[in-house]
C-alpha cells in the first residue's frame, strides 16, 4: 500500500507517543485538518467561482456533513486524504491562474503527498494540463515548462518509495501493489459468482468485459446505480447531527451534480467538471464504500454553491427588472 498514512501515524506517534494518550493526540490533530479542509473549500470555491458568496455557501455545506468530524476520530486514511487533496487543488487553481514554475513545482509536490495517500486521485493527471496547453497553445514552451516543473516535483517527493522498492521488492512499483479493491468491486459478490482474482489491472478489465458479456443488466445496474447508492446515499455512523448532515448530503449531492453538469457545457469553465467527472468515475472501478463519497463532496459542494449563487443573482435581475 502507498505510505502516506503510515508515514503521518509515524509522525505523530513520534511527537506525541504510541499509547493512549498519543493515540487521542492523533484524533485532534486530525479533527484539525478537518477544520482546515472546510477553509480549503472555501477557499477553492472562491478561486473557482469568483465569487465570495459561493465559497461560502461550500464550505458551510461541508461543514454542516457530520460524516467528516465523525471519521476523523478513527485512524483511517480519509481526513488526511482530504486535507491534502483539498490543498493540491488550491494551489493547482492558484498556479493555473499565477503561471508560476515554482507554484506548479508545489503543485506537483503536494499531488505526490495526495496520491502516497489514495492513490486513486492518479487518474486525473492526464487531464490537469490538458486545457493550458489548449488555452495558451501561443506560449506552448512557458507552459510545458510549468508541466515539467510539476511532474520533477512529483518525482522528486516519489522517490524515496521508488528507490525502497527497488531495494527490498527488486522491482519498480508505482504507487501500491493491490489489484484486489477491483476485483473485489466487480459485482455484489464475486466469490458467489465463482471469480477468482487475476491479479492484474488488465485482467480484472476483461473480467468486467466478461461479466458485462454474460450478465450485461445486473452488471451495469451494479457498476452504475448500485454502486451510487452505495457510495452517496448510505449514511455513515454519525451519532450526533444526524438529520443535519442528511439534508446537507443531499443539497450538497444533487445540487451539486446538476451544477456540474451545467459548468460542463460551459466553454471557458468546462476544464473543472472534466476533471471531477473523471475523478468520480474512478471510485466506480472499485469496491463501493460510504466513505469513499466523502472525498467528492468537497467540490459537490463547490458546484451547489456556485449554483445557488448563480440563481440567486438572475432572481435579483429580474425583480430589478420587472421593478424597472
Amino acid at each position: 500500500m502507498t505510505p502516506g498514512f503510515p508515514l503521518f501515524l509515524t509522525l505523530c506517534m513520534k511527537i506525541f507517543g504510541s499509547d493512549v494518550y498519543g493515540l487521542y493526540w492523533i484524533k485532534v490533530v486530525q479533527g484539525g485538518l478537518t477544520a482546515l479542509t472546510v477553509l480549503l473549500t472555501f477557499v477553492l470555491g472562491k478561486q473557482l467561482t469568483k465569487r465570495y458568496s459561493a465559497g461560502l455557501i461550500a464550505c458551510i455545506l461541508v461543514a454542516c456533513n457530520g460524516a467528516f468530524p465523525f471519521l476523523s476520530r478513527f485512524l483511517l486514511t480519509e481526513t488526511l486524504y482530504y486535507f491534502t487533496m483539498m490543498l493540491f487543488f488550491v494551489v493547482f487553481v492558484y498556479a493555473w491562474k499565477k503561471d508560476t514554475w515554482w507554484a506548479h513545482a508545489l503543485a506537483g509536490a503536494l499531488f505526490c503527498v495526495s496520491v502516497m495517500v489514495r492513490p486513486l486521485l492518479a487518474i486525473v493527471s492526464p487531464f490537469l494540463y490538458l486545457p493550458l496547453l489548449w488555452h495558451r497553445r501561443q506560449c506552448l514552451k512557458k507552459v510545458l515548462w510549468c508541466a515539467v516543473a510539476f511532474a520533477g516535483a512529483f518525482c522528486l517527493v516519489a522517490l524515496p518509495w521508488w528507490i525502497r522498492n527497488m531495494v527490498t521488492l527488486g522491482r519498480f512499483v508505482l504507487f501500491a501493489t493491490q489489484t484486489n479493491p477491483i476485483y473485489a468491486g466487480l459485482a455484489p459478490n464475486v466469490q458467489a459468482l465463482g471469480l477468482k482474482d487475476p491479479g492484474s489491472f488488465m485482467g480484472n478489465i476483461k473480467l468486467l468485459f466478461k461479466l458485462l458479456w454474460e450478465r450485461p443488466g445486473g452488471t451495469l445496474y451494479w457498476m452504475t446505480l448500485g454502486k451510487f447508492e452505495i457510495i452517496f446515499l448510505r449514511p455513515i455512523g454519525v451519532w450526533i447531527m444526524k438529520n443535519l448532515t442528511t439534508l446537507a448530503t443531499h443539497i450538497t449531492l444533487y445540487l451539486g451534480l446538476l451544477g456540474a453538469g451545467i459548468v460542463l457545457l460551459l466553454p471557458k469553465a468546462r476544464w473543472a467538471s472534466v476533471v471531477f467527472f473523471v475523478y468520480l468515475a474512478a471510485s466506480f472501478a472499485v469496491v463501493p464504500s460510504a466513505r469513499y463519497g466523502l472525498q467528492y463532496m468537497p467540490f459537490l459542494a463547490i458546484f451547489a454553491g456556485g449554483l445557488i449563487t448563480f440563481l440567486v443573482e438572475k432572481i435579483k435581475e429580474s425583480r430589478a427588472q420587472a421593478l424597472a
